[in-house]
């Protein structure tokens, strides 16, 4: 039931805060399509569950922490184990951390899997395995884009083309958290490297202008992040001195502000 925890949570937050399955029948949902909800039988439109969470005065980060049953706390202990071992460097770490969950839960093996992706490619089985968990995904929670910012340039370009569109139509629910858009930024930087590999310029042209409508007022490492995608681009693409100029420029910005 892949609904099943989607509804759990939203379960146990409408209890907390006191209301009832047909306090949300204004808002255009009923108390048999609520219930099924959150009996895992059926999934609530994007924007419905949108509407509900803000009834209940629950932030989308709140609902994210209840998604996993009180097991999100570890997971985004792992999750940012994972992100500072990789950019020490640290192989060994990641393999540790890959060793300890491979033969776990369903979610340790995806935490394993997309620690793995990291430092090696990963088998088509393991791949299979991850596309077909976040094929799934209709709320893109801490857990779910902690998965997507480590390994989403290993997913297949249509599967990617689908999380581009989902993440651009509800830009405005994402937009609004910082710990969700430094993940979606991780991802769409990934994302538009492989396509820059690949020698695929307008899709790598297309997540970039995607990014640019991401930015907040003050949002200095997504700008950090999406800025040396564009110096990439622009040396492969448009002027290799250009691009080079870019990204010392970025480097420069990135040490003044960490001095």
């Amino acid at each position: 039931m892949v609904y099943f925890k989607y509804g759990k949570a939203f379960h146990d937050l409408r209890i907390q805060h006191g209301f009832s399955l047909s306090a949300f029948e204004e808002l255009g949902i009923a108390k048999s399509t609520l219930s099924n909800f959150e009996n895992g039988k059926s999934m609530l439109s994007f924007d419905r569950l949108d509407f509900a969470i803000q009834k209940m005065n629950v932030s989308p980060l709140d609902y994210s922490l209840m998604i996993n049953n009180g097991e999100q706390d570890s997971y985004t202990a792992i999750f940012n184990e994972i992100g500072q071992a990789y950019y020490r460097r640290d192989i060994k770490q990641l393999q540790e951390i890959y060793q300890e969950n491979r033969n776990g839960s369903h979610e340790q093996k995806l935490v394993a899997y997309s620690t793995k992706g990291l430092y090696q490619h990963l088998h088509s089985e393991e791949i299979d395995e991850l596309e077909d968990y976040l094929k799934g995904v209709r709320f893109w929670g801490l857990f779910e884009l902690s998965i997507l910012a480590n390994i989403g340039d290993k997913l297949n370009d249509t599967l990617i083309d689908y999380i581009l569109e989902d993440f651009y139509y509800n830009k405005a629910y994402y937009e609004n958290d910082l710990y969700y858009r430094v993940l979606i930024y991780r991802f769409l930087y990934k994302v538009i490297l492989h396509y820059i590999d690949n020698g695929n310029q307008n899709k790598a042209k297309e997540v970039l202008d995607i990014s640019q409508s991401f930015f907040m007022p003050g949002d200095v490492m997504s700008r950090v992040i999406i800025n040396y995608a564009e110096s990439f681009y622009t040396y492969f693409y448009i002027d290799e001195k250009k691009g080079k100029n870019q990204l010392l420029e970025t480097l420069k910005f990135l040490k003044k502000n960490r001095s």
